[in-house]
């Protein structure tokens, strides 16, 4: 390294440690302070370290972490703020992928018992002769040895990495190639009046939409990039706490029937813009301005647009069949086909309104979206988008007594094959039949249609995550757990699919993932239902049946209204002595019905009964019930090898081993 080099790292490295404990320290402070340009100073760091500006400032910071689970009995949540990580989910995740360990399994490891004093002996034992060792070496100064350090973990982990990778090639396949960038839509800001807001949404959503149906690209999930609308937050630490390589925003200005739409690519590891445009038009054409905007935005992150139709892709009727393709085939990069909207702007206003009801699942929202579904389609007859979001509405309903679930679920399926027949690529309707075929246990059906949506898009989170929720009812937990993988990474800030996948870990055994989940989901979920019943499932894996019970009573304050958690808690009062508790329980129960023979099930299971315990679940089973992951989950492990429990899966199509 050359005088200068070393000089500007020194003096890097002093700012550094100055603002460590700054979350907001960003790259403008490190130009201001250094009187550097952000190329000048990306290409000063590239040249001395080979690092880019953000990845040595983690770097440094990780270190001093290091240090202090070391050498302090601060809480990891307090060391991560000391080193400038206010998400403790990027702290966890960071320190892992530098250290192959998570920050409390890191300090547990190198936690040494202390030295335990015995009684002076009665006679001294003479002091041996000592020889005089020679003068040390000069010492290294802390600023080298800090570098020494760094170049020792930078070739350590790195070795890690290349571990860890040859590993899951070698032992595992992956649920899809890997891609070669990544994207974030931030939410475009409305440049006009209010009552313009849904045309801003709109575009905003057609661009994201049509952005991830690209092949080679990995598009964050818009319940994510949400999380960041009149965010502060820089571009730097949007792109490490979303973990991607570029962001694209946007404004829209809309006046009478004229639509302005200026657009910026942005690059995360330095936050700086490589490309940005302004398109006008009629608000008419507003689709063919989003078309152009994706084809230029892909033409910058060197992605080839085609609007060939997907090859070799299972077709409908199939999907009661055999086996389709594997999610990862082959696909040519198109764009997302017109036939997956319309041209009807009023039409696809109407479609934004009722998607937008179906997020809070709640029955009344559910019909309003309903009928705004009908609108579009009485607006565009051929718009493929409404009929799968009415099919998803339909199946939604399920179980609210809107009407009969064998009417509803044959709502669902013939609105979803009706946007197949409109846009045989349509990746939402072939989810809402996988979901369908899921709950009325058609296995084969319901991971047919998984995988041809994610043939066709390979970005939808939702079929990811629900695809691992089949898997792991089918025995299928290793796979499982790739693909609720894949789905935290498209929509790494939701937190019912991280608490899926926590269990999902837990269920396939790996410990370990589902102990970097928990700990990844402490400050960004901890007041999530789902992220508590993950907790507890995971304990009440570990037998720990204290924590189970208080992480299933957290969960029961978050949602009073779910009650379906009652025997699984009963259980662990068994298993932890309260037998009284489950034994009034079972007095207590006298519905008749299926769900009510599972559940006595659960309970005499923790109970030690196993007799009556397999009893009622063959009795559930006998009349059409079964909770789909009776097979996965720890309450009837022990009895897997009892020919009652194997006749119960076999019943189900399910595995018997």
């Amino acid at each position: 390294m050359t005088p200068f080099g070393t000089l500007f790292i020194d003096r890097l490295d002093q700012l550094i440690d100055d603002n460590l404990d700054d979350p907001l320290f960003s790259i403008d402070t490190v130009c201001q302070e250094l009187a550097i340009s952000r190329s000048q100073l990306h290409r000063a760091l590239k040249n001395q370290t080979t690092l880019s500006t953000s990845l040595y400032v983690r770097q440094r910071r990780l270190l001093k972490a290091k240090d202090l689970l070391l050498n302090t009995d601060l809480r990891v949540s307090e060391i991560g703020d000391r080193v400038g990580f206010s998400n403790h989910q990027n702290f966890s995740t960071y320190f892992t992928e530098g250290f192959s360990v998570s920050p409390s399994e890191f300090r547990k490891n190198h936690s040494y018992p202390q030295p335990v004093e015995t009684p002076l002996a009665p006679d001294p034992a003479p002091v041996p002769t000592v020889t005089p060792e020679p003068l040390p070496a000069r010492q290294a100064t802390p600023r080298q040895r800090w570098r020494m350090i760094g170049l020792g973990l930078l070739f350590v982990s790195g070795l890690g990495v290349v571990g860890w990778f040859w590993v899951r090639a070698t032992n595992s396949p992956a649920p899809a190639k890997p891609a070669t960038t990544s994207l974030a839509v931030l939410p475009f800001t409305n440049l006009g009046p209010a009552n313009t807001n849904p045309a801003c949404e709109g575009i905003m959503d057609d661009v994201h939409t049509s952005m991830a149906h690209l092949k080679n690209l990995r598009v964050i999930a818009l319940s994510s990039s949400d999380q960041y609308r009149n965010t502060k937050k820089s571009i730097w630490q949007i792109g490490d706490e979303l973990r991607v390589a570029n962001v694209l925003k946007g404004s829209v200005l809309q006046t009478d029937d004229q639509v302005q739409i200026k657009v910026e690519l942005i690059r995360t590891s330095d936050d700086i813009r490589v490309w940005g445009h302004t398109y006008r038009g009629a608000y008419r054409d507003l689709f063919s301005l989003t078309d152009r905007i994706v084809g230029e935005v892909a033409a910058q992150l060197k992605l080839p647009l085609g609007l060939s139709a997907s090859e070799g892709l299972t077709q409908p009727t199939n999907l009661k069949g055999g086996p389709a393709a594997r999610p990862n085939a082959a696909r040519p990069n198109a764009a997302r086909p017109n036939a997956a909207r319309t041209q009807n702007p009023d039409a696809y206003n109407a479609l934004l309104q009722g998607r937008h009801l179906l997020i809070s699942r709640q029955n009344a929202d559910m019909v309003a979206g309903i009928t705004r579904f009908d609108r579009a389609l009485a607006l565009d007859s051929t718009f493929a988008e409404a009929h799968a979001l009415k099919a998803v509405a339909y199946h939604l309903l399920v179980g609210s007594g809107k009407s009969t679930n064998e009417e509803l679920n044959r709502l669902t399926e013939a609105n979803a094959l009706k946007a197949i027949r409109l846009d045989p690529t349509n990746s939402t309707a072939y989810s809402v039949l996988g979901s369908m075929y899921y709950t009325t246990y058609q296995w084969q059906a319901s991971e047919n249609a998984y995988r041809i949506a994610l043939q066709h898009n390979p970005n939808d989170a939702q079929a990811n995550y629900w695809y691992s929720l089949l898997l792991r009812t089918m025995g299928r937990s290793n796979e499982a757990v790739q693909y609720s993988t894949q789905a935290i990474a498209l929509d790494p800030l939701h937190p019912i699919m991280m608490g899926g996948h926590i269990v999902n870990c837990t269920y396939a055994g790996r410990f370990d993932l589902a102990r970097a989940g928990i700990e990844t989901g402490r400050v960004l979920f901890d007041d999530s239902f789902s992220y508590q019943l993950a907790k507890a499932i995971y304990w009440m894996a570990q037998a720990d049946y204290n924590r189970a019970v208080a992480a299933f009573e957290q969960a029961q304050l978050l949602n009073p209204d779910d009650k379906g958690q009652t025997p699984v808690i009963l259980y662990c009062e068994a298993k932890r002595g309260n037998r009284p508790k489950a034994i009034r329980f079972l007095r207590e129960l006298t519905a008749t019905t299926p769900r009510a023979d599972y559940e006595r099930a659960v309970v005499y299971a923790g109970l030690n009964q196993a007799d009556s315990s397999l009893y009622f679940l063959k009795k559930a089973a006998d009349s059409g019930y079964l909770y789909r992951d009776t097979k996965a989950m720890p309450v009837f492990k022990p009895y897997h090898a009892h020919p009652v429990f194997r006749a119960v899966m076999r019943r189900f199509g399910l595995p018997e081993k």
